[in-house]
């Protein structure tokens, strides 16, 4: 288990350390996040870079090989729409779309009122946490994990930071973006607010909001999860490199009692 996946012809074979920890037999919602942003890259503009991710989960992500595939649907010199889907042998599962952005020179413009929100402490100033959800090998084994405030095994908000210890294609080096878009999916996952293995709070979508590019391997997330008694919630999350402040993510949580 040297990566997320291995590639077999046109397909992604998902490897142990993609699984959920709400099934074995499903797919956390991040390595797969990852592939959208790896099919976008392929039909990239040069120049540009990823300004938005938007990931419409259809279904229960099965853990079986994956096709990816992009396309631009709106071209231009500033920016880019990037449509990009994944689908297994029985059809869709997640729809992507990537909007980028082209990188330019820095603008001089007045300081703005509001700074950005303060980073978290380092990474190297704190010590490791396992992500352990799962009784079998799952997608938190795959990461280095270190938490800044909070208890990502238990309830309320939390900011931790995250690396990939592994790429997300065998023999590949991931890009900053397809390591981020492996964290984001776990918004809702490190704030839960109601008793894991008693309640649903599944996400049918991320979407993040990326100010600048991201750099390097470290990504933290500072998420708090709310919910509504009609079974609704929202997971939102600050983003973090070491570099500062990076921007947001969302999720659109179903809730529900957990069925035995």
């Amino acid at each position: 288990m040297d990566a997320h996946f291995h590639p077999d012809g046109d397909w992604l074979v998902p490897t142990d350390l993609t699984r959920s920890p709400w099934a074995p037999e499903a797919q956390h919602g991040g390595p797969p996040l990852a592939l959208v942003v790896r099919a976008a890259d392929s039909v990239m503009p040069k120049g540009m870079g990823v300004w938005r991710i938007a990931a419409e989960i259809l279904r229960p992500i099965p853990h079986r090989p994956l096709r990816a595939a992009a396309r631009v649907v709106r071209p231009g010199k500033r920016v880019t729409l990037i449509e990009s889907s994944l689908e297994d042998a029985e059809g869709p599962v997640v729809l992507g779309r990537v909007w980028v952005i082209r990188h330019r020179d820095p603008l001089d413009y007045p300081e703005p009122p509001d700074p950005w929100p303060e980073p978290p402490p380092p990474p190297e100033t704190l010590g490791d946490t396992p992500f352990a959800f799962a009784a079998y090998t799952w997608f938190g084994d795959s990461l280095d994990t270190r938490v800044v405030e909070g208890a990502i095994d238990g309830l309320g908000r939390a900011t931790a930071w995250f690396r990939l210890r592994v790429p997300v294609v065998a023999g590949e080096e991931p890009t900053p973006e397809q390591r981020l878009a492996t964290m984001v999916d776990s918004g809702n996952g490190i704030s839960w607010g109601l008793p894991f293995g008693e309640w649903l709070f599944i996400n049918s979508d991320v979407t993040a909001y990326l100010l600048r590019r991201p750099a390097g391997e470290w990504f933290a997330m500072g998420a708090v999860s709310h919910y509504d008694r009609g079974g609704r919630g929202i997971a939102e999350t600050r983003l973090f490199d070491q570099h500062g402040y990076l921007g947001r993510s969302h999720q659109a949580l179903f809730v529900d009692e957990l069925t035995q």
